[in-house]
């Protein structure tokens, strides 16, 4: 749990916010009071996506499905508004982590554990697909470890089976390295999409990896659809489970009650189900829950955010009122601070408020690596600077020492012409500023204007190397033109040039194949 903010809202609805609980590309997670005392978590999408219509009707529908399904493994809906300006959902809270979080932080599960955790999102499946839904999206992120068992969680690209999709035609949708084949290559997808991604989801549960490796999307959406998962730490009757539900075609996985079945009849319910580290988090998180109400400062949070028709604000009486035990069924992903100690440091700091990276995630950080990066083209910028500052000497030289065979010919009558150095120069220091600041947003901002600026980014360099190539040239040619022989030799430019031309020879033709196919892609 982290402090609010001076940029959270104090309170959504007729909700209190407490504090934050995390963040992800779709909005703020935060911990919140009823005005009955009641605990839940709401999450608040960001405002640059609640203006997008296209948005709000995703997430209209996500609401419709987690409303719709009451069955055990599943998390209810307490209260929603997805028509207020900016939308919110409220669950209940119950302390747990997510299976991402808990495998990074404390290992793979026991193979107890993995039958419980298989024979609880079996059910919940059975039940979504009961209610006519497919969920899309099952990945370890969107697994709970509660006392009680797995639940499962967000429902924000389900989909009925006979529903006309909301999106284009081709669009892959899905977490890279938990989706079915089906779902890779944009065909359509029924429930048995969703139980190869609970066979990937188990073989991460215990081995601690996911079956098809790690890398771009691009690499992970081919070995997905043309390799063979790699099972190697999956053992016994639960890894021919596990490789039946990892069938490339949707008609050799098994039935969703099958597995079921074959999970009860290895369950073990004596004692508590996970792993001790697992329920010593459980515990502490329940600690800090308790512990929140005395902790808060209600004077201290910002301004509402306005909610459209649930609007509302806890009354000041409630701070006194002391935080109830959270009920059993419901959670929701933990924040990141949850597992401490020194043995669980490293893989804390790699797993998000989110667990497992979206596959949106994933691709922003692969438009983002390499040339992605604006700020590099500081190696083309600073040559280009220098040669506007020298060569203002360089063309005074020229004139007064000039060399006559040289100065006629149209090279050099072409760079005294040089209206166009200052201009250029300044357009793409201004277009590193702009590109390197949009790059901080790419992960609130729509899909098209991703497109855009990785389109942009490739242009950027482009026209660095064609800058940078124009102002050597009108560096040899002045140069050309003036009769440093007799009048002091060489011009200190010449030490700028030199390194332009050995290293950008080497690496420019290789920028620009890059930006080229990077503009092929946008």
């Amino acid at each position: 749990m982290r402090a609010l903010a001076e940029s959270d809202p104090g309170t959504v609805g007729p909700y209190r916010l407490l504090y934050r609980l995390g963040e992800g590309g779709m909005g703020r997670v935060y911990l919140g009071r009823s005005r009955g005392g009641r605990t839940v978590a709401l999450k608040v999408v960001h405002g640059a996506l609640a203006g997008d219509p296209g948005f709000r009707t995703r997430f209209a529908r996500e609401v419709r499905a987690a409303q719709s399904l009451r069955g055990a493994g599943t998390v209810p809906v307490l209260d929603a508004d997805p028509d207020a300006e900016v939308p919110w959902l409220a669950t209940a809270y119950v302390p747990g982590p997510a299976l991402s979080e808990a495998v990074l932080a404390h290992g793979p599960l026991p193979e107890p554990a993995l039958w419980r955790l298989l024979s609880g999102l079996a059910h919940a499946l059975d039940g979504v697909h009961r209610a006519g839904l497919v969920h899309r999206d099952v990945k370890p992120s969107n697994v709970l470890l509660s006392p009680s068992g797995p639940l499962l969680i967000d429902f924000g690209i389900a989909r009925s089976a006979d529903e006309t999709a909301l999106t284009g035609t081709g669009l892959v949708v899905g977490s890279p390295g938990f989706m079915s084949p089906e779902q890779a290559e944009g065909r359509t997808v029924g429930p048995a999409a969703d139980l190869f991604s609970l066979g990937a989801v188990l073989a991460f549960a215990a081995t601690g990896r996911g079956p098809f490796g790690g890398g771009s999307v691009a690499e992970l959406l081919y070995r997905l659809v043309h390799h063979e998962p790699d099972l190697a730490g999956v053992e016994g009757p639960f890894a021919e489970l596990v490789r039946r539900c990892l069938a490339k075609r949707p008609e050799d996985r098994p039935q969703v009650t099958e597995l079921a079945a074959a999970a009860d009849a290895h369950r073990e319910d004596s004692g508590s189900w996970l792993p001790a580290p697992v329920v010593a988090a459980i515990a502490q998180k329940a600690e800090e829950l308790l512990n929140a109400e005395t902790e808060f400062e209600p004077d201290a949070g910002p301004a509402s955010v306005p909610t459209g028709s649930s609007t509302g604000t806890a009354p000041a009486t409630a701070a006194t009122t002391v935080l109830p035990p959270p009920p059993p069924t419901a959670v929701l992903p933990p924040p990141r601070a949850a597992v401490r100690g020194p043995a669980a440091s490293a893989p804390r700091a790699r797993a998000s408020s989110t667990g497992v990276p979206t596959a949106r995630e994933r691709a922003v950080r692969a438009l983002t690596t390499g040339l992605g990066r604006p700020l590099f083209g500081l190696f083309y910028l600073v040559p280009m600077v220098a040669f506007l500052v020298g060569g203002v000497d360089l063309l005074s030289r020229a004139e007064a020492y000039p060399s006559l065979s040289d100065q006629a010919q149209g090279p050099y009558q072409w760079a005294m012409d040089d209206w166009w150095r200052v201009p250029a120069t300044l357009l793409l220091i201004a277009a590193t500023a702009g590109l390197q600041g949009y790059r901080g947003r790419l992960l609130t901002v729509r899909p098209g204007r991703v497109r855009l600026w990785s389109a942009g980014v490739a242009l950027y360099w482009i026209a660095l190397i064609a800058v940078l190539t124009l102002h050597l040239l009108w560096f040899l040619f002045v140069h050309n033109g003036y009769d440093y022989y007799e009048h002091g030799g060489q011009h200190w430019l010449w030490w700028v040039a030199i390194p332009v031309m050995v290293l950008g020879g080497g690496i420019s033709p290789l920028v620009l194949v890059m930006s080229l196919i990077r503009l092929f892609k946008a």
